[in-house]
Formats: C-alpha cells, structure tokens, sequence
C-alpha cells in the first residue's frame, strides 16, 4: 500500500487546485494507504510545520509540482531526497515559461526527470501508472557518487552571493569558530555543479550552514532556489542545519524553525554562535562510506575538482605546467593575470610548493578574504581625499606585507627540531612581533583587522582638520611607521644567507562586486603594485647594517580587473605583466589526460580515455575535439565539463560516456560558463545579465547592425554599443571575424588591435560590414543553434 505526500505552490491557483484535487482523487483508489497534501496539513488556516516534516518521512511516495519555483516545495522536496523517498516531479505544459524558470533556477534538477502534464485527468491516469510501477528513490542514484566518510567536525558553509556586511560578518565567524573546519561552497564557482556532487560534499559534512541571499540581489532567483533544495537534503540526512536570512525577508514556512534571522550583522553573529555552541560536540571518529564503489566501469573516472583550492591533493601530481608556470617559479613578471579560470590561483599553489622544496627559500602566500578587502576599503572611504594619497595606502601595503615576511621567517624557526635560540637574529624578530605587531600566533587577517581598526581610529579622532604633514605624521604612527624600520633590520639579519623570499599574492578579485566601489578598490590594488619595486628594492640594498634579502613579489589578478586599474594608472606601461592563457589545445586536453593517467594508478595511454571511456563521436566530431571546440579555452571549464560527463553517464548508468550524455552535460557546462561570465561584467561597469539575456534566440554570427538592433533598447545602451561589443570581446563572449568565415577571440590589447586590423581589412576586401560569432561555451544555455 503506497502513501502519497503531495506538496506544490499556493499560487497559480489552478494548479493548487489540480493538485489539490489530485491528492483527494488517489486517495480513493485501491492500493494507496493514504494521500495527503501540505494544504490538509492545516490546523485553524495554520500550517503545522513538523506535520510536513513527518508525513515526508511516513510517505512512500512524495509529488512535488514544479511548475513555478517555491523555496517551500524545493525543500520539502530535498527532504524527500535526503529520506531517500521516491520522487515524482510534475510540470504543467500550460505556464511554459514558468518551466523554463525552474530549468534555468534549478539546473541540479536538469537531470532528474518530470512528468509533464495538461490537465488533471491526464495526470491523474499519469500517477495511476507510477504508482503500479515500481522505481527506486532518487537517493540511489546520487549516493553512487558519494566516495567521502561522514567528519562531525566538517561544517558545510554555502554563503550568500551578496558580500554585503552581513555575509562577511558571518564568513569570519564561521572561518574563526575552532571546534568544527568550515569548507566554503559558494555558487560563483560551484553554481553549476550536479546535484551528486552536492550530496556528496554535504554528507561529508555533519553540520551545514545555509546563508540565503537578500531578495534585492540580483543573483537571489538563481540562488536562492538551490539553497532551499540544498537546505532540504541536509535536514533529510541528520546533519545539523541552519538558515539564515535577513528579518525584512519573507522566510519559507517549511523551514522558518531551523533558520535565524536577524537585522544587524552583530545580532547576526550572537545568534549564530550561539546555535554552533548548542550542537553537540563533534565526534573525531570517521563514519563508514555510503557506498565504496560504482556498479560501472566508471567508477573510477574522476578528473578532480574544477576548482584549485578544492584540489590541493591532485595538484601535486596532475598540473600541467606551462612557460606560464615557469615564469611564475622564476618570478619573471610582477603580475599574472588570466581569465576566470584560466588557472592563477593553481599556478600560485603548486608554484609554492616547489619553491619550499628548496630550504634555502622562504614562501609567503597572502589571500585576504573579501571581507578584509572591504573592511579597509570602507575605513578609506571615510578618510578625506587629500589625505588619501599613496603615502597612506603604499605605507599600509609596505606593514602588511613586512610583518608577513617576519611572521613567516619566525613560523619556520620555530617548526625547525632545535627551534629558536635565545639572543638569535630570529628571537630579537620575534619579540619584535610579539611587543608591537600582534604576535607570532596572528595571522594575516588579524594583523589587516588590528590595522583597519587602528586606521579607524585615526580617521575618527585626529585627521580631519588635520594639514597634510601633520596627518602623513597621524598616519604614519598608525602605520607602525617607526617600528617598520626596525622590523626591516630584524628580518635582514634573521634571513642572511637566504637564496629567495618569494611573496605570492592571490584573492583580490574576491572583492570586486556588484555594488563595491571599484575606483576605490583600483586605488588600493595600484597601490600594492606601486609598492612592489620600493619593497624589492629596499630589502636588496645593504645599508646601515641592514642585510640584503632577494625578494620577490608576485600579484595574481583577474584579467578583467587589470584592465580597469590599469586605465587609472599614472604609467601603465611601467607595469610588468604577463597573461595566463591556453592557445595550444593540445596542452589544455593534457588537463584531463595528466588527470586520468593519474586517477587510473596506472601510466596508461592517454588515448585509452577517449576511445575506452568516450563515444567515438559527438555530433561529427571525436569527442575529444568536441570537447575542445565548447568551452572557453581553460582548465576549469574543461574539468567541469569532463566532469559533468562523467556524472550523466553514471547516473544513467552506462557503461561508457555516451554522445547523449555529453550533450547533456552541455547544458550544465553551458550554464556555468555563463553565470560565471556574469560576475566578470563588474569592471566594466556594466549590467551583463541585461545584455547577454538578448542573445537567446539568435543566430551565432551576427553582424553590427544586428547587434545594435538587439542592444539599442536596453537601459545599458547609454554606455555605447561599440563600448559594449569591446567589452564582450574582452570577455570572450564574442569573437570578430578576422578572415573569411574565422573568428578571433583574443581579450588582451595586443590581440584586440591585431583583429581589428584584419577585420577591417577583411571587411574592405569582401564588401560586407564586420561580422561577430558568439562563443560556442554560451550557446546551449542562451539557445542559439550551432
């Protein structure tokens, strides 16, 4: 005898009322026990929150209508998959663009299938012929991903996609809380990622924490949604979970006992310590694995996780090194800059790594969270511009990254088995820390929040009528300015004889947001790069006893974001750079290859992948170029989709990766690479969703006067369509013809002027007006054929 659970919408109220007369109309028939939806669940005309909760639980089969995405009916239905209960998702074929809405809101469900319907008499005959056959639960088919043992002291944290005040306040609480090892999952670069993958990272973890978005983001319909479903599934599998959202919200009923809402980031992080200190104290024993292995010969296919700091493991054996990488080893260029993804942040790591093989080096990584950045940009938002000059913000960069080096120097002193000596040059830098620079035990954060507050301080009490000498005096004591020189005696002598000090400096983009005031922010990352040669140098100079140190810094920043500090540099041209790119397919295919090789345990040939593991072909071509020829040229698409492959096919449980099941992951590859194209649209001070939403629908090719046909309307058509083209190219979301039916889709200066040339000597020789192509990475998710 089944038991049926229906949940759906209040609104539209024609399917309220279907589904609601559905549940009754099952009810009746031979072989259902019960049948009951959420609106029977009432008490008074209130909803009885744990009734919900339990007859999911009872249930055997659970109905979930999805036709319009509804933060209640995404959790109930996470619950369901979490209770691992069989799922039956219905759509309406009569609100077609509200289905669309949930494929587009709700990509981790693209997989799953729905049952798709007119009326009620044709979806009741629909249900009559799923509940007579039997199925399994979805749960089955995303526990076959799950290779991870359950960790009480891992807590899951997906943060909201605002950075606002709020978000970071409980970033740093969570980062900071001792008892449990915070994993951060934020949407920018796990959005797209399958719901087995999901499931698995939050099995893993015995406590999650769910931050929603602020409902005025522009993000909040694409988050939100996944949040809610996400939320679910934890709840269904016993971990401990929380909600947080802001009190102006409207919180979803299902949930509103497990959420915390709050009006204030203080108040915000009281509540939330106060729910971490009530969970039980976390168990250091690991539990047993779900499941050990796949039932398919794909079981072991696995090419790593897209994103570097979540593949610290796989990097040491699998990263592809380029000339790229070597200049980074060799400090050749003061600034690698790349697109997302592009692999800054893995050539930093790994290039880290090898430089402390050496003992002879010292290796000091900096990656200020967002929320530091914005931190001090907030305090120099408040200081008067006559003040806010580059003595101010070179001499804060010059503190932090001094007492870096010395941090670092005394750190790996102390790890040494003799330790450090009394009276040594390391013991004076030491006590050098300790008496006036926050201590040997801060870390970098600590030292930039001492400095902010300090900063504050200043800016309240002593600069504002203050004469530009006598506030460079103020800031000067605020910036340790006497202690630093001391500081640079300190670390001269306790790193004599050392052969490098290299400096990487990697995270900066993470503050560069809808909303952050970016000429700001260019202000003060200008001011990093000014500082750069002044500190090389003056470790380098022997003087006044002090000894020379050969430092090297090195910066990492988004390309998007060089671009835009670049135009407010005073010299530009004096400024080292090098770009990170793919151009050689053959080395960015080594990405999953090395990886392959790798996870196979065996020196196998890389041709084994594609023709023991792959379809032969994908719409005419080896699915290896295919690959190649639909995404952006960079490790982190290509790891995502390769990825997403695999999924598709072990959910569908075949024995290889099939045309189909590429196709498919397509989609959610496509998806990705456009939800992460979004956030790149910030430096260029332009809304990206209003401009590339236009165009779905079109053909690939398009020529000016089409794109200014598609552009002209839109409120962002005040910036210039040629400016807006620029930037699309920039980007990569368009290429210019520059010969005969080829597209040029180079970002950087050098190639942009090159394409130019020949697109307009193309132009003039053909007798036709200059054609674009969007790139293929956009078109299944915008729906443009080709």
């Amino acid at each position: 005898m089944e038991r049926l659970f229906f949940g759906y919408g209040a609104k539209p109220d024609d399917i309220r009322r279907t589904m609601s007369s559905l549940a009754a109309r099952l009810g009746e028939l031979n072989g259902v026990e019960s049948s009951v939806s959420w609106e029977d669940l009432k008490v008074d005309g209130r909803l009885i929150v744990n009734e919900i909760e339990s007859h999911v639980s009872k249930s055997s089969i659970c109905v979930f209508d999805l036709t319009v995405p509804n933060l209640n009916v995404l959790f109930e239905l996470g619950l369901a998959i979490g209770l691992k209960r069989r799922v039956v998702l219905l759509q309406s074929s009569a609100f077609q663009k509200a289905s669309k809405r949930v494929d587009d809101e709700v990509p981790l469900l693209s997989t799953v299938g729905y049952t798709r319907y007119a009326n009620e008499d044709e979806l009741l005959n629909q249900m009559i012929s799923v509940i007579g056959h039997e199925a399994p639960p979805l749960w089955n088919d995303v526990e076959m991903s799950i290779s991870a043992n359950l960790d009480d002291s891992c807590m899951l944290y997906v943060p909201s996609a605002q950075e606002d005040n709020a978000s970071r306040r409980l970033s740093r609480t969570l980062e900071r809380f001792e008892k449990l090892n915070s994993t951060t999952i934020s949407f920018e670069d796990y959005g797209s990622m399958p719901l087995a993958w999901y499931v698995e990272q939050i099995y893993r973890c015995g406590v999650a924490v769910f931050h929603m978005t602020p409902s005025n983001d522009y993000l909040a319909a694409l988050v939100n949604p996944r949040v809610a479903l996400l939320a679910g599934i934890a709840r269904g599998i016993g971990r401990n979970t929380l909600i947080v959202a802001p009190q102006v919200e409207e919180t979803a009923v299902d949930y509103r006992d497990m959420s915390i809402r709050y009006s204030n980031p203080p108040q915000l992080e009281r509540l939330v310590l106060n729910w971490l200190d009530s969970l039980p104290d976390a168990s250091t024993s690991r539990h047993a694995k779900v499941r050990t292995e796949l039932k398919t010969e794909l079981s072991w296919l696995r090419f790593g996780n897209h994103v570097a700091e979540s593949d610290r493991d796989g990097l040491e054996y699998y990263f592809v090194r380029t000339s790229d990488y070597q200049d980074v080893v060799t400090s050749a260029a003061t600034i690698f800059t790349g697109k997302k993804g592009t692999g800054k942040t893995a050539n930093m790591l790994t290039a880290a790594d090898e430089l402390r093989l050496d003992p002879r080096n010292l290796v000091c990584v900096i990656k200020p969270a967002s929320y530091e950045l914005d931190g001090l940009t907030e305090v120099l938002r408040r200081i008067d511009k006559k003040h806010l000059d580059n003595y101010l913000i070179e001499g804060l960069w010059k503190y932090l990254l001094y007492t870096e080096i010395a941090a670092k120097t005394v750190a790996e002193a102390e790890s040494r088995p003799a330790g450090i000596a009394t009276g040594s040059p390391e013991d004076r830098l030491r006590r050098c820390l300790e008496e006036k620079h926050e201590g040997v035990g801060s870390n970098f954060s600590d030292r930039l929040e001492s400095l902010v507050d300090s900063l504050a301080g200043v800016v309240n009490s002593q600069l504002d009528s203050a004469s530009i000498k006598e506030a460079r005096s103020v800031i000067d004591r605020a910036l340790h300015g006497t202690a630093i020189k001391d500081l640079r005696q300190l670390i001269g002598d306790a790193l004599s004889g050392r052969q490098r000090v290299a400096i990487l400096v990697d995270n900066l983009d993470k503050a560069w947001e809808r909303g952050a005031d970016l000429d700001l922010l260019a202000q003060l990352l200008l001011g990093l790069l000014g500082v750069v040669g002044r500190v090389v140098d003056e470790f380098r100079r022997e003087k006044n006893r002090k000894s020379s140190v050969n430092v090297t810094l090195t910066v990492f920043l988004r390309s998007d974001i060089f671009a835009f500090i670049r135009d407010k540099a005073r010299e530009p041209d004096k400024i080292s750079v090098a770009e990170i790119e793919w151009r050689d397919p053959d080395l960015l295919i080594r990405v999953l290859e090395d990886r392959f090789k790798f996870n196979s345990n065996k020196d196998l040939d890389p041709r084994l992948l594609w023709d023991g593991f792959f379809a032969p072909a994908v719409r005419g071509l080896p699915s290896r170029d295919y690959l190649l020829s639909r995404v952006q040229a960079r490790p982190r698409d290509l790891v995502f989709f390769a990825n997403a492959a695999v999924n598709r096919a072990s959910n569908a449980k075949h024995q290889k990766i099939e045309e189909s099941d590429i196709l498919e992951a397509e989609k959610s590859y496509s998806q990705f690479a456009y939800e992460a194209l979004l956030v790149e649209g910030v430096a260029a001070g332009m809304d990206l969703e209003e401009i590339l939403i236009e165009f779905a629908g079109e053909n690939p090719i398009l020529d000016f006067s089409r794109i200014e046909q598609i552009l002209g309307p839109l409120e962002e058509s005040h910036l210039g369509v040629p400016y807006i083209v620029e930037s699309l190219r920039r980007l990569g979301f368009l290429g210019v013809e520059t010969s005969d039916g080829s597209f040029d889709y180079g970002g950087t200066d050098g190639e942009m002027k090159r394409a130019n040339v020949l697109a307009r000597k193309l132009e003039k020789g053909l007798g036709r007006p200059a054609r674009y192509e969007v790139h293929t990475a956009y078109r299944r998710f915008l729906e443009i054929d080709g």
